[in-house]
């Protein structure tokens, strides 16, 4: 993790960008989209595990070959646990840049998780993450959501979603477009989390797409208040590298 942190702190140097020092990915509302169910959207994960003892988690890592068919792990490097993929679904899945629709540039990304959930309609989401390896490079960088545990609610279902969105502020935004200045060099994977007991029924997706930032209404939404985003200027450099990240 300290070895991804420092590459993120080298490129916003090169950027003159100040680096946020609590959250990476920004959480923010949006007006519910249908017809986003499996195979319409670029799905990226797939989780389910409704074992009162046990997080449901799940991540999909990319290294080489067909993006659709990257490893159903989580890397060190993400902190979670991992192992609940669905089997055999089509909703795992890495994504080249250039592939994910309207797309124009790396900054605009963000992802959308879609909650499947019972009676009560909601989750708690503790970890949500995704990252982007340049193939030309080999170099890789994480963009975390470092909030609190934030309470998801959603009655309904697969098919519908769009209100829970996780997207880049700006200095993020222009890292990552920075990294990925040729789409078609990048590919995006990533994972989730929700705490054990939280989950009660069917599966939770998350997709990526391409968002706005300037919370005027548009696909980005309103940012949500929480959490803070301080800019990390000076000798504040020191304390983001040495934190430890909130494990669930």
């Amino acid at each position: 993790m300290k070895a991804t942190i420092l590459k993120v702190a080298a490129t916003a140097a090169l950027l003159g960008a100040a680096l946020p020092a609590s959250a990476e990915l920004i959480r923010v509302t949006g007006t519910n989209q249908t017809g986003t169910g499996l195979g319409n959207v670029s799905t990226v994960v797939t989780i389910q595990d409704n074992r009162a003892n046990n997080p449901q988690s799940g991540c999909v890592y990319y290294t080489a070959g067909a993006p659709g068919t990257p490893a159903e792990t989580c890397p060190a490097e993400s902190g979670l646990a991992g192992g609940d993929n669905t089997a055999g679904n089509a909703g795992n899945n890495a994504w080249r840049l250039s592939d994910i629709e309207g797309l124009t540039s790396a900054g605009e990304l963000g992802l959308v998780v879609n909650l499947n959930e019972g009676p009560s309609g909601d989750a708690t989401l503790t970890d949500i993450y995704f990252s982007l390896l340049n193939t030309g490079t080999n170099e890789r960088l994480y963009f975390f959501y470092e909030g609190d545990p934030v309470l998801l609610t959603n009655d309904n279902g697969v098919g519908n979603s769009g209100i829970h969105r996780f997207i880049l502020d700006d200095a993020q935004a222009a890292i990552a477009a920075a990294h990925c200045t040729t789409l078609a060099d990048c590919v995006l994977d990533g994972g989730m989390q929700f705490a054990a007991g939280s989950t009660e029924a069917g599966g939770e997706t998350m997709y990526v797409g391409a968002f706005d930032r300037d919370g005027d209404g548009g696909p980005g939404g309103n940012p949500v208040p929480e959490p803070g985003i301080l800019a990390l200027m000076g000798a504040g450099l020191a304390g983001m590298l040495a934190r430890r990240r909130r494990r669930a």
